[in-house]
């Protein structure tokens, strides 16, 4: 009798596959063999060409009552007949014999099935005598999934169900089936994130199919899933077999239709796989499939990864992980971590681990659990790596506002951590304590990294922009250049490095502290591009970016960059918090928004509770004495101006970064109409104005606004004061100028000139920030505003009239300003331009005016 393993009915052939009605008997192409692995179909196809045979007349001879052994009665087959035979590979050789026999005498044709394994000599040999037609059954791909789909729903499976069901079935039609059926009852439009429940009667199908299996094969489909190489070595040393046996497995495995042509076992076998197998079993398959890996030079993070995931403990694996982690530290923090997790699952001691799992974390933004673990470091003494869990450390408590805290553990980080140290100190006021430490005799590293490298130049970059007297002007120039150098050392880390600052953001407030907010903008859009530093310092660039172009006046810009820098999954550490609030009170301020400011400093008020100070948050700190005075509430945060205005004392009142700080006190007291509190402030803008030219803009400004205050208000000083604000990158501040002074005039035609000025500057403003964000190259010719160190249009006009030898008074007339104007104009252009006489000044603006053509 023929036996046949049992297919399910619902099995279907891959569409596109050709079933004929079979020719008249004896007809030499009358046989068909109809192949493929299990699952693919080849019972529903052998049913419809008996179906096929019945309707032509043709006498189907059932299995059951044909005697191969013997000759078939002459009874039991009148007429042509037909014998339909499948799993034709697990037939005796006698049966086989006996079927060749039907065929060379023609008396029967013959519709054979079969899979492509155990292929027998006698088998082959009855394929080959067949002849006929061949019918080859596969696996289905997604176009032909997709039209199934259509016929049982009568539209599209979507993209991500369609993925899914092709992916876990591999294909196979007996899977896919069943699933298609089952999502016909459930509606697929119910799966739009591609999710798929599988029934259990899918399930069920792969389970009878598992168990038609020797448990040797089932035992290597086990590996394969859990990911080891299709290798026959690797293979043999999991299984513990002769290497030739896993030729066999391997042939069978994928005749049953659940080992893809790849190698890969179809998904929900892996699955039924894991679930039914002994734990233990399968432990033992990945722990040897790993050794025998990695005693070859590989690197099986997954197989590793699948052991971590069952806790089982192995130390090969551990320390694969360990090493692989140490890799992906450099250059993907997160993967870094999950690394690490999975090697401490896998027996990796926590004090051993625990450092790096701080760095990991600390790098992925996760700063609660990176204080967790290098906390837990730092208080065993036996621990391994706590120089770097005190680095760590460190750059948490940095940027949570405690830098006295951070200079400490830095020192515990070790000589490579001097330029932290020093960072540090100098934050705080600390600096000649700062300068010891870049001097002292332990200071370098005995192995100096990039990353050493770079924190000792940041050091030396905020020690040099604190210089003062004559050569400050030269000092701003070297910390700039010192910083620049930092932040090319840094690049090759990118965002590997854990820093408590990083030099593009210090670069950035040495330029905002100088007014040159293009450098700013230019080199955080670099830090943020390369993204330096990484996940802790994504916000941070954006906000200063932010905070450069609420100073231009580009106020969609500074929200736009704002938003970015909102994490909704991350809350902003306590120094980017302080930021973010003061750019809310400093976006409503320039807006009139009332309302909006009072909530916003309420907000930053409590943001400036729990960041003190430090010399790095100046600039937030100004805004909020601006708003406090707008808002009459000043008292509020007295104490941390009183903090600051100490700070300043301490290294020395640097004129760089007291200068924002004094004029934001002048706008204070210009709000509050308090010439007396305006008088202090003035004057150290003008002490400034010796040796920074930015300082001598707004020096100029405070005093026009006594001034203006005093009521003693000169039309052409006011307007030529406000264009010196707007060549500074605050043409805000130089519109707010004329508007209130033009307010406060009483002379009819001073009031016309100054609201036109003030229209004016609002209206470049306004231009610019249109420009700015429709990016370069997109408006007409000639919208984008004149770049750092060139010349506006006004100036431009009055720069060819003085080159044509026409006097002040006679520019004054041709332009409608007065003589004054015309000669601050001249003053300032002398200054943008370099030049230290006026035959070198004629000579720069003729140069000048011939390159703008």
């Amino acid at each position: 009798m023929i036996t046949d393993l049992p297919a399910s009915r619902s099995q279907a052939p891959e569409r596109g596959a050709r079933t004929r009605r079979p020719p008249a008997s004896g007809s030499p192409h009358g046989h068909v063999v109809v192949e493929g692995p299990g699952g693919t179909g080849k019972s529903l196809v052998l049913d419809r060409m008996a179906d096929d045979f019945r309707s032509a007349g043709t006498t189907v001879l059932d299995v059951a009552v044909l005697d191969l052994a013997g000759d078939p009665a002459p009874e039991a087959a009148p007429g042509p007949s037909a014998v339909v035979v499948d799993d034709a590979q697990w037939l005796s050789t006698a049966a086989l014999d006996r079927l060749r026999r039907l065929v060379d005498e023609g008396s029967s044709q013959v519709a054979l099935g079969l899979r492509p394994w155990p292929r027998p000599d006698a088998l082959t040999g009855l394929v080959h005598a067949l002849g006929g037609e061949r019918l080859v059954l596969g696996h289905l791909d997604r176009g032909t999934v997709q039209r199934w789909a259509q016929e049982r729903f009568g539209g599209a499976l979507p993209p991500a169900l369609l993925e899914a069901v092709v992916t876990a079935t591999g294909g196979l039609p007996a899977l896919v089936e069943p699933l298609l059926r089952s999502l016909a009852h459930a509606r697929p439009d119910a799966f739009p994130d591609g999710r798929l429940p599988v029934p259990d009667d899918v399930l069920d199908v792969v389970r009878a199919s598992l168990g038609t299996l020797d448990a040797g094969t089932r035992a290597m489909m086990l590996a394969l899933s859990a990911g080891a190489p299709l290798e026959t070595d690797v293979l043999a040393a999991a299984l513990a077999v002769p290497p030739h046996v896993i030729g066999e497995l391997l042939a069978e495995a994928r005749s049953s239709g659940l080992v893809l042509g790849s190698g890969a076992v179809v998904p929900l076998a892996a699955r039924v796989l894991r679930e039914t197998s002994p734990p233990e079993l399968v432990h033992d398959v990945l722990r040897r499939s790993l050794d025998v890996l990695v005693r070859r030079g590989d690197q099986p993070v997954g197989l590793a990864r699948r052991l971590a995931a069952d806790r089982v403990r192995d130390t090969a694996a551990a320390r694969l992980l360990e090493r692989q982690a140490d890799i992906a530290l450099r250059s993907d923090p997160a993967t870094a971590r999950g690394l690490l997790d999975a090697a401490v699952a896998c027996g990796s001691p926590g004090a051993v681990v625990g450092a790096r799992r701080a760095q990991a974390a600390a790098l992925s933004g996760e700063f609660d659990a990176a204080l967790r673990w290098a906390d837990a470091v730092l208080c065993d003494d036996e621990a391994l790596d706590r120089p770097r869990a005190a680095g760590v450390a460190a750059t948490v408590l940095a940027h949570r506002g405690l830098p006295s805290h951070s200079a400490r553990l830095y020192r515990l980080a070790g000589s490579e951590r001097t330029g932290a140290v020093a960072l540090s100190l100098v934050s705080t006021g600390s600096a000649n304590e700062a300068r010891a430490v870049m001097a002292g005799p332990g200071h370098a590293a005995e192995v100096p990294s990039l990353l050493a490298g770079c924190e000792e130049l940041m050091a030396r970059g905020v020690l040099q922009s604190l210089g003062a007297g004559e050569h400050a002007g030269g000092d701003i120039s070297a910390a700039l250049s010192t910083l620049s150098r930092a932040a090319a050392m840094l690049e090759p880390l990118g965002r590997s490095a854990l820093l408590q600052e990083t030099p593009s953001a210090l670069a950035a407030l040495v330029a905002m502290h100088c007014g040159e907010l293009g450098v700013a903008e230019s080199v955080l859009d670099r830090a943020v591009a390369a993204d330096t530093g990484g996940a802790p310092n994504r916000a941070r660039h954006l906000l200063l970016l932010a905070w450069a172009a609420m100073l231009r006046g580009r106020l969609d810009r500074a929200r736009e960059h704002l938003l970015r820098a909102q994490d909704p999954e991350h809350a902003l550490e306590p120094r980017d918090e302080l930021y973010l609030q003061a750019l809310d009170v400093g976006l409503a301020r320039r807006s009139g928004d009332a309302p909006g400011l009072a909530a916003a400093w309420a907000r930053a008020r409590e943001a400036l509770l729990r960041y003190p100070v430090d010399l790095f948050s100046l600039l937030p700190l100004g805004e909020l004495m601006i708003a406090g005075a707008r808002l009459g509430e000043s008292d509020r945060i007295a104490p941390n101006v009183a903090d600051a205005q100490a700070l300043l004392e301490r290294l020395g009142s640097p004129e760089l970064w007291a200068t924002p700080l004094h004029w934001s006190g002048a706008q204070a007291a210009i709000l509050l109409d308090d010439p007396a509190a305006l008088r202090p402030h003035a004057a150290a803008l003008e002490a400034a104005a010796r040796t920074s030219p930015y300082a001598a803009n707004l020096a100029r400004a405070g005093r026009c606004w006594l001034q203006v205050l005093t009521g003693e208000i000169v039309a052409g000083v006011v307007e030529s004061t406000a264009h010196d604000l707007a060549a500074v990158g605050l043409a805000w501040d130089g519109s707010r100028l004329a508007g209130q002074a033009a307010a406060r005039t009483v002379d009819p035609r001073a009031r016309t000139t100054l609201l036109s000025c003030a229209r004016a500057l609002a209206e470049a403003h306004d231009l610019g920030a249109r420009t700015a964000a429709t990016g370069p190259g997109s408006g007409r010719p000639g919208s984008t505003p004149p770049p750092a160190g060139r010349l506006s249009d006004r100036e431009r006009e009055v720069a060819e009239l003085v080159v044509a030898g026409q006097t002040y008074r006679e520019i004054g007339s041709r332009l409608f300003i007065s003589a004054k104007t015309v000669e601050h104009h001249v003053s300032r252009i002398r200054q943008r331009l370099g030049a230290s006489n006026r035959s070198d000044l004629l000579a720069r603006l003729r140069l000048e005016i011939a390159q703008s053509g």
